[in-house]
């Protein structure tokens, strides 16, 4: 395996972490992300070993595929970027020092929803589905809407040109994801319109694309077309961050699901899943262990459960006794 180039903004002769990038992923994020997000920011600044991605999970004591999700979180929250010299092969991790958080983000958009005049917000409050679109949202955040709220949505339909419906998702979308703040909900608008997205079915696979893994396995489980909901997610994201699994597990788990279930569901795969996580699971090769240790067990008690043989009790074990059945005649008559 190709060993890993580093480039970084930071000096060589420290590991610095900013206060930055502790406030933003210290709370939340996978430890394990963590440990191996550091790992690589002090091996940036040694450049006395070679680094490749086999040699970080045996110094984490991870799985191969654990250290490739924790930079692929990571590119995706742009504290790093990762590069290849070679197609389908990690040969260069470059870290970047100003990575912005989310609300450094939000304060770059301009905001252009007080370009819609009052006299356009009357125009527009006045019509049957835009009354509804409002009264949905205000549904979806809990409260009442403020002027500016309501500007975002006119803007959402008069300048980014997003329908009813599109728009209805697009709340009902961040809302389910913890979002809302309207300053959220328009950051992810003007990211769909620079994407092209015109209707809810383009939406959902832009939003789909950040979560593929999930897509993933519904396809596994034979669900096909079907963007998930919120307790879906919920259960597939504790099988990816709380339990950790790889994807060939989660895989194995769905196909069991379909071999077994007369209806294949995310519950029956999440008892699966569950009880190898009690059990201590962490790559196929234990599941095979655990199967193996399983058919023992099974074939014991298949021993224990056959009943024993009957002895047979034959006559020669008793001992003969011979009668004098003339006498026996003449002792009764004579009583008589």
């Amino acid at each position: 395996m190709n060993a890993i180039k580093f480039r970084s903004c930071y000096l060589q002769d420290v590991t610095i972490v900013s206060n930055e990038f502790l406030d933003r992923f210290l709370p939340t994020v996978n430890g394990d992300f963590l440990r191996i997000y550091l790992y690589l920011l002090r091996a940036s600044g040694s450049g006395s070993e070679a680094i490749s991605i086999s040699s970080i999970a045996d110094r984490m004591n991870c799985t191969e595929k654990d250290v490739e999700r924790a930079l692929r979180f990571f590119e995706r929250e742009g504290v790093l970027t990762l590069g290849g010299e070679e197609a389908g092969c990690l040969t260069d991790i470059t870290f970047l020092a100003g990575a912005k958080t989310d609300a450094a983000a939000d304060d770059e958009i301009t905001v252009k929803s007080s370009d819609i005049t009052t006299e356009r917000m009357t125009e527009l409050g006045s019509r049957e589905d835009i009354r509804e679109l409002l009264f949905i949202a205000q549904q979806y955040v809990g409260k009442p809407l403020s002027r500016a709220e309501m500007q975002r949505i006119c803007y959402f339909y008069d300048v980014l040109h997003f329908s009813p419906d599109l728009i209805d998702y697009l709340i009902e979308y961040c809302v389910s994801r913890g979002h809302k703040s309207f300053h959220y909900i328009e950051k992810v608008a003007l990211s769909w319109k620079k994407q092209g997205v015109t209707t809810v079915h383009d939406a959902q696979i832009s939003a789909g694309s950040y979560h593929r893994e999930y897509y993933d396995i519904l396809k596994a489980l034979g669900i096909d077309n079907h963007h998930p909901v919120e307790a879906e997610i919920r259960i597939m994201k504790k099988w990816i961050e709380k339990y950790e699994f790889p994807m060939d597990l989660i895989r194995e788990a769905c196909t069991r699901t379909v071999m077994g279930a007369a209806k294949p569901s995310l519950s029956y795969a999440d008892s699966i899943l569950s009880k190898w996580y009690s059990r201590g699971v962490h790559d196929m090769a234990d599941v095979l262990a655990l199967d193996s240790e399983h058919e023992q067990e099974t074939a014991l008690k298949r021993t224990l459960r056959v009943p024993a043989k009957k002895k047979t009790v034959h006559a020669a074990n008793f001992e003969q006794r011979s009668y004098d059945y003339n006498s026996l005649e003449s002792a009764l008559l004579g009583k008589s």
